[in-house]
């Protein structure tokens, strides 16, 4: 009776004389994508090859890299109707016993129907959401899971997505790049902190542009404050307005070029620069 399901799915059942157990054997075949380059974490030496979304093709990406005996992939099945297998990967020996139990009981908790793709499981493995600072890293490279394997992280697989799951992720891990170790140490030091600075302007720049501007102009050059005043002369709206404004046009842009087909996405984005002007853009 339990092999009965299998058989339904297209598995082979395997009798042999003598034996009172039957083997369940997965002889699916279907159409899946072949292996090809990553479209988002794009490096120029290293590996050029990415996540599909057929679980075993990734996991034997994994095994290919690291040829060690120690590495562990665990099958879960999750969802009570997709049962959709993920893969739970971890080098024993190495990564914390009280980590890979975490993950585990993790998984193995989720009271959900369905599981579709590795962005709803890393929602439901995060602890809080309230500042929506990411808690997990997702990762289309082979090469990166495997590094993060090595460093003793847990690498969880979900069939169907081309991404992987690195759990924990670290503030440092969201700030360095894939190609930072085919660098020279020197170099790939000097981009990371070219990252952090980015990341502090990023946040702080439009909170001080807001301050200076609007209560300690006495600290910006006179020539400077002269052209920032005349430029603001015929505009309606306070500062903080208008540094909304902008920051909801760069959105509406970004979403624009990501959502609208691609013929037209980047004439969309155009006229949308044209039309705010070059100083919104």
């Amino acid at each position: 009776m339990i092999l009965f399901p299998a058989l339904i799915l297209g598995n082979c059942g395997l009798f042999v004389d003598t034996l009172n157990i039957a083997f369940n054997i997965d002889v699916k075949g279907f159409k899946q994508r072949s292996v090809d380059k990553p479209n988002n974490e794009i490096i120029i030496k290293g590996p050029h090859e990415a996540f599909v979304e057929n679980i075993r093709t990734n996991t034997s990406l994994l095994r290919r890299i690291i040829n060690n005996e120690n590495l562990v992939i665990e099958n879960i099945d999750i969802g009570k109707m997709t049962k959709t297998k993920c893969a739970v990967c971890y080098i024993d020996n190495l990564t914390n016993s009280d980590l890979i139990n975490e993950v585990k009981f993790r998984l193995n908790n989720l009271d959900i129907d369905s599981l579709l793709s590795a962005g709803e499981l890393e929602q439901l493995l995060a602890d809080s959401d309230t500042l929506g600072i990411p808690q997990v890293l997702l990762t289309e490279r082979p090469d990166k899971a495997s590094k993060y394997l090595l460093d003793g992280r847990v690498v969880v697989i979900v069939n169907g997505t081309p991404y992987a799951i690195i759990m924990p992720g670290l503030l440092f891990d969201f700030l360095t790049s894939p190609e930072d170790t085919n660098l020279k140490t020197s170099f790939g030091n000097f981009l990371r902190v070219l990252r952090i600075i980015a990341a502090f302007i990023t946040l702080l720049l439009p909170g001080l542009y807001v301050a200076v501007t609007s209560f300690h102009q006495e600290i910006l050059p006179t020539g400077l404050l002269f052209s920032m005043l005349s430029a603001r002369e015929n505009v309606p709206f306070p500062i903080i307005v208008e540094l909304l404004l902008m920051e909801i046009s760069f959105e509406l842009i970004r979403e624009a070029g990501l959502r609208v087909p691609s013929p037209i996405g980047p004439t969309i984005r155009n006229c949308w620069c044209f039309g705010f002007g070059a100083g919104s853009c």
